[in-house]
């Protein structure tokens, strides 16, 4: 008799090993470009805010990020910015994508200053935009 073991990390959403849907990264881009620039309340449907919350702690966004726009990816980071002091479920610390679609940024040599300020005094979560100290080191 064979015994099977239990990997939680199989059925973490925010494990590094899973990739994020296409389908569900498109839709997130389409809420995250309609809403409005100059805005701090979001407008997305209760369907929408519940389809996109497993997306705010997802860890695929580092590969889904460098098939994106600079432009998709700074919609993105507002979005989830926004959304995680709006809806209780979109809270992610730590783990938020934020801090990923950030670093895609950073790679690229695109992230501003202007937009780490802007993220700052959005937010009341301590580790956006650049994450846990503890990761980095």
């Amino acid at each position: 008799m064979a015994v099977d073991t239990f990997d939680p990390q199989q059925f973490d959403p925010s494990s590094s090993k899973s990739s994020l849907d296409t389908a569900l990264v498109d839709r997130a881009v389409s809420c995250a470009l309609a809403q409005p620039s100059a805005g701090t309340e979001l407008s997305l449907t209760s369907e929408e805010v519940f389809a996109l919350a497993p997306l705010v702690v997802h860890a695929g966004w580092l590969d889904a990020g460098q098939e994106l726009t600079s432009d998709s990816l700074v919609a993105l980071i507002r979005l989830f910015t926004l959304g995680e002091g709006q809806f209780s479920t979109w809270q992610a610390g730590a783990k938020s994508a934020v801090v990923k679609l950030v670093r895609v940024l950073k790679q690229r040599g695109e992230m501003t200053p202007e937009l780490t300020r802007w993220i700052k005094a959005n937010t009341d979560n301590r580790f956006l935009p650049h994450g846990d100290l503890m990761d980095r080191l």
